[in-house]
């Protein structure tokens, strides 16, 4: 079952100055779009944040040092699907800097102001021939309308694609993400883009920025506990409007929550998008841990799966979260009902709970921890047979 947060549109707007594009270049099968690419129409400020795993992709050895070299200025980047280049040595590193090298030349820029991501089952080598031989193609399909394309040459085992555009007072921003499975809090947990035509703030120098956008979206977002080694978020900014820093803060972080949430609606096996609330704790910090703590429970999915109003799995699991709370004083809804509160549950209110969750696409649980104002959501998805299935056979 296909959990769709909104209608997947027909066409994404990029802020000016950029263009995007997608093609099958022989790395899916059945003519699957895999190779995508972003592209600026001149050097842009961008920044990124990578994976915490100790194990990381080849394409984010390169991207540090490119954007390092470069000094925060991109001109494009190149995405495969159904490899993710990892665990690859030397060599793979290697095929990341041909392919961005190749790019470069086409695009007659610096090799540094190209970056690369990958995506896909760790340990193939990266078929670097077929990914340059059709670069040509690629850049002759790239267009301020190829975002959609972009977002579909992007995907592994996500089954529709993510794309999310917003504004505000002088600014746009356009957002991509792919990530079904693997997808945990720990940096951005997928592979992410942020575009933007705003002027970041040059005291911030955009790092900052990111990290605090990431914070309030991208980290607030879990499947199934695993972070990848690929995991990478990507922003870059044309700087060719003018708007003042909250807003262009405001409006990059509505892009991503959107895209989290798309990201747990489309989670592996998925049947069910659940929000999290958590209200009443100390600081939005604990908020957010508590939530992240409920949302990788596999009991709490499971039963979510199950179409179970199980409070007590949802309470344990913030009890263990590391935020000191009295029982007494807590309360736990499901949908918009009170299943314990005051110390004690409320049996006669679990059939309204449950038919929130028989009939209801996004499940939304909650916890009042009772000793604080600070509040923070989290997105997740429930924990079926089919994500073992999926997962089982991912490589066969």
């Amino acid at each position: 079952m296909t959990v769709l947060v909104e209608p997947i549109p027909d066409r994404v707007d990029l802020p000016r100055g950029f263009r995007a594009g997608g093609l099958h270049c022989g790395l899916k099968k059945q003519g699957q779009l895999d190779l995508g690419v972003l592209i600026a129409d001149q050097p842009v400020a961008a920044t990124a944040v990578f994976t915490k795993n100790e194990l990381i992709g080849a394409h984010i050895v390169v991207c540090r040092d490119h954007l390092l070299r470069s000094n925060g200025h991109v001109r494009a980047i190149l995405v495969n699907a159904r490899n993710a280049n990892c665990a690859t040595g030397t060599q793979g590193i290697e095929d990341a800097r041909n392919c961005c090298r190749q790019l470069a030349t086409r695009l007659r820029c610096p090799v540094e102001q190209v970056l690369m991501a990958s995506t896909g089952p760790i340990g193939a080598p990266l078929p670097t021939e077929r990914i340059v031989s059709h670069l040509d193609a690629l850049l002759r399909q790239t267009t301020a309308d190829g975002g959609m394309a972009f977002a579909q040459a992007i995907m592994t085992t996500d089954t529709w694609p993510k794309a999310a555009a917003e504004s505000g007072t002088g600014v746009a921003a356009t957002g991509f993400a792919k990530g079904s499975g693997m997808i945990h809090p720990d940096m951005a947990t997928m592979l992410g883009f942020l575009l933007t035509d705003a002027r970041i703030d040059p005291r911030d120098g955009g790092h900052s920025l990111l990290g605090r956008v990431a914070e309030r979206t991208f980290h607030r977002v879990s499947v199934d506990g695993d972070t990848s080694p690929n995991d990478s978020l990507f922003l870059l900014a044309s700087e060719t409007s003018a708007a003042d820093a909250s807003t262009v803060e405001a409006v990059l972080t509505r892009t991503g929550q959107r895209l989290a949430r798309f990201l747990a609606a489309d989670g592996e096996g998925a049947t069910r998008l659940i929000t999290i609330q958590v209200r009443g704790a100390p600081d939005e910090l604990a908020a957010q841990r508590v939530g992240r703590v409920i949302a990788t429970s596999p009991l709490v999915k499971t039963a979510i799966a199950g179409r179970d109003p199980n409070w007590g799995r949802i309470l344990a699991a913030a009890g263990r979260a590391g935020v000191s709370f009295r029982a007494e004083r807590a309360r736990v809804w499901i949908g918009s009902t009170d299943v314990f509160r005051d110390g004690r549950p409320f049996p006669g209110n679990e059939p309204e709970a449950h038919a929130h969750l028989v009939g209801s696409a996004e499940i939304v649980l909650g916890v009042d921890l009772g000793v604080g104002s600070a509040q923070a959501e989290v997105w997740t998805c429930d924990f079926t047979k089919d994500y073992v299935q999926i997962n089982a056979d991912y490589r066969s």
